[in-house]
């Protein structure tokens, strides 16, 4: 079927090296539709939003975004459906879960948009080549995001994306943008002229 077609779209660039041949089209988010701006003020963000949920996928790396987000010194929040294994994991790579929020259950997509906008930052090691959703939602939340490798993570966030860095250098990208507000303002004057949904 793929060999008969005359090209495809693809939502990712990795994508195309499979077809062969075809145009890349990240996806899209209405970036200049004020009714899907979920920001809210620096003085209302506090903490970091674990963008990663999935521990039993490796290229997540659920496991090591956690432990570096935990490593900061702020609030946390992750997702996670098992949060008595998730804190008893923590424990005993000797992670303080004091101040570790988990959700136990998926939010409609509003009111996550809303859960992600309190928080000054998003981080997660996603190593997937994924099309970027959660860079996209951090778009929407005019909030940034580090630590993806996904095309909206490349387009939209592409000075803290994943692709290159080390997740050591992330963290400490991370420490910047929670402690220099001057750095944290520079980075989210969203939306970016071509990030994605921008032309």
């Amino acid at each position: 079927m793929v060999e008969a077609a005359d090209g495809c779209l693809a939502a990712t660039s990795a994508a195309l090296t499979f077809y062969g041949q075809g145009e890349f089209i990240p996806t899209p988010y209405p970036l200049e539709d004020p009714r899907w701006n979920f920001s809210r003020s620096l003085g209302e963000r506090n903490g970091i939003f674990v963008g990663t949920r999935e521990w039993n996928v490796p290229s997540r790396h659920h496991l090591a975004a956690l432990l570096a987000a935990t490593g900061l010194g702020e609030p946390v929040t992750v997702f996670d459906p098992h949060p008595r294994a998730c804190r008893k994991l923590l424990a005993a790579l000797g992670r303080s879960t004091d101040s570790l929020r988990i959700l136990e259950k998926r939010l409609p997509y509003c009111d996550y948009l809303a859960e992600m906008s309190r928080h000054r930052i998003v981080f997660q090691a996603d190593r997937s080549a994924v099309p970027g959703q959660v860079a996209g939602d951090a778009l929407l939340c005019r909030m940034p995001c580090l630590g993806g490798d996904g095309a909206i993570d490349r387009l939209g966030f592409p000075e803290t994306c994943g692709y290159g860095r080390s997740l050591g250098e992330l963290t400490g990208l991370a420490a910047m943008l929670l402690r220099d507000a001057g750095f944290l303002q520079r980075d989210t004057s969203w939306p970016r002229r071509n990030g994605p949904g921008n032309g």
